[in-house]
């Protein structure tokens, strides 16, 4: 047993060292930035990344899920899942080293001003997308620990 955040028995570098060098590709969606950016900040530690070694690439969609009826055969709760696929390969390689996916899911309550729906299903996104790049950051600080 090795804990994951400390240096390689053979006094090779960490996980987090490992880490700071996947460079992570440009993103089209909203959510996808969200998990994108908490995914950058999670491997480089807010600092400057290592040289680029590694690349990702990130798929995300949302689905959104009414959680319960009331009287008038409304959803007044929903849950918002952020789903993620992601592939970590080598720059300038083809063989995907890591291919996973993960999801994160939060719940919002609507009531009956347009705005706060709106802006209540936008925090969901954005707690979910967090649960998602958490999950993310800790399945490859385990996969960096064994064989990256």
């Amino acid at each position: 047993m090795q804990p994951v955040y400390a240096p390689g028995p053979t006094g090779g570098v960490s996980a987090p060292g490992i880490l700071s060098h996947i460079v992570i590709d440009p993103v089209n969606d909203r959510v996808g930035q969200v998990v994108r950016d908490k995914l950058i900040f999670a491997l480089t530690g807010g600092g400057r990344g290592g040289e680029p070694i590694y690349q990702m690439h990130l798929t995300t969609t949302v689905t959104e899920t009414g959680l319960g009826l009331n009287r008038i055969d409304t959803a007044p709760t929903y849950a918002v899942t952020v789903t993620v696929t992601y592939e970590v390969s080598k720059i300038g390689g083809r063989e995907i080293l890591i291919r996973n996916t993960s999801r994160g899911t939060a719940s919002y309550d609507r009531v009956s001003q347009a705005f706060a729906n709106a802006r209540a299903r936008l925090d969901a996104e954005d707690r979910a997308a967090a649960v998602a790049a958490d999950d993310i950051r800790l399945r490859l600080a385990a996969v960096a620990a064994r064989t990256l």
